[in-house]
């Protein structure tokens, strides 16, 4: 038996404890390798967790044998509102004849036995692709563009972990390639917090992709603020955007957009969630937005999609 199966049996264990699944704080007392197992890289949602411990376990349990499935059910709660799960055993130990220790004992065995079928069941290989590659999620991500001579985007995301022994995160950033443009050899990328290393791969004219490496291991439930920045060799290497297209779980966005010459802040607008190729039509919206006397502009989106485009656009 892998070590992975005895910790989900331990917190299988643990969850019977009490009124089992229907103990209001069902979702809090899950185990970390339970909770990573049902939420996947979200966090357990209070409002539907309960039904999605429930379909997980319940739909486990019927791989058991009947006995095995009864004590199991009982443990859970299943048909006895008794609030103690020694009451609950004692009275499946009627129904089955059998004695205290001998309940107890096949409800251990019950619990090897859905632990194994989970984790079976729900086992993830190594996903290749690094962009997609599970253990975190961004719980808020800013980018900040100063518009100058030599353009600078500065980016700070604050994850969260829910794979134990987080030590790199993959991103990647985009600047459409024109046509007999620069080449982008003179891209600068530098950490400015929570990550000590960064490699950089090109994947094309106009994409890169970003490996940084953590301080140290991150477990579940950490928080952790990553910052890094990039410049451009010129202005005439950017477009006149500042935005995200997340691929990966994300929270909120905050984009803002500083012009240095004051004369380049002419027309601003924000996208609210459009496909990404519309950005590249350089159209502007109907959300404009008004440059301060810093010759700044900015916008929040507290909830954002995988897949659509928000940010800030000029001409």
């Amino acid at each position: 038996m892998t070590a992975r199966v005895e910790l989900l049996a331990k917190e299988l264990d643990n969850l019977h404890r009490g009124r089992g699944v229907y103990a209001a704080d069902v979702v809090d007392r899950l185990g970390p390798w339970l909770s990573a197992l049902i939420f996947g890289d979200n966090e357990p949602d209070r409002a539907l967790g309960r039904g999605l411990i429930s379909a997980h376990l319940f739909d486990a349990a019927r791989t058991l044998q009947p006995d095995l499935e009864k004590v199991f059910l009982a443990g859970l709660g299943v048909g006895d509102d008794s609030p103690y799960l020694t009451a609950r055993l004692e009275k499946v130990g009627i129904e089955l004849d059998r004695g205290p220790r001998t309940i107890l004992r096949r409800l251990r065995e019950a619990n090897r036995a859905v632990a194994q079928v989970l984790e079976r069941r729900t086992r993830v290989g190594d996903d290749q692709n690094p962009l997609v590659a599970r253990g975190w999620y961004v719980d808020r991500i800013e980018s900040h563009a100063i518009i100058g001579d030599r353009p600078q985007f500065i980016g700070i995301r604050d994850i969260h972990v829910t794979q134990n022994g987080l030590t790199t995160l993959c991103e990647s950033f985009s600047v459409p390639h024109v046509v007999g443009g620069p080449d982008g050899a003179g891209i600068e990328v530098e950490p400015t917090e929570g990550c000590e290393e960064i490699e950089i791969d090109r994947y094309s004219a106009s994409s890169w992709l970003l490996t940084m490496h953590l301080p140290r291991p991150l477990d579940t439930g950490e928080t952790h603020r990553v910052g890094v920045s990039v410049t451009m060799p010129s202005r005439d290497f950017i477009r006149p955007y500042n935005a995200l297209a997340p691929v990966r779980r994300t929270r909120s966005f905050r984009a803002s957009v500083r012009f240095e010459d004051g004369a380049q802040a002419g027309h601003v607008w924000r996208y609210d969630g459009v496909p990404p190729p519309v950005i590249e039509d350089r159209q502007p919206t109907g959300h404009s937005l008004t440059p301060n006397d810093d010759h700044c502009v900015a916008a929040d989106w507290p909830n954002i999609r995988q897949g659509l485009a928000y940010g800030i656009g000029w001409v």
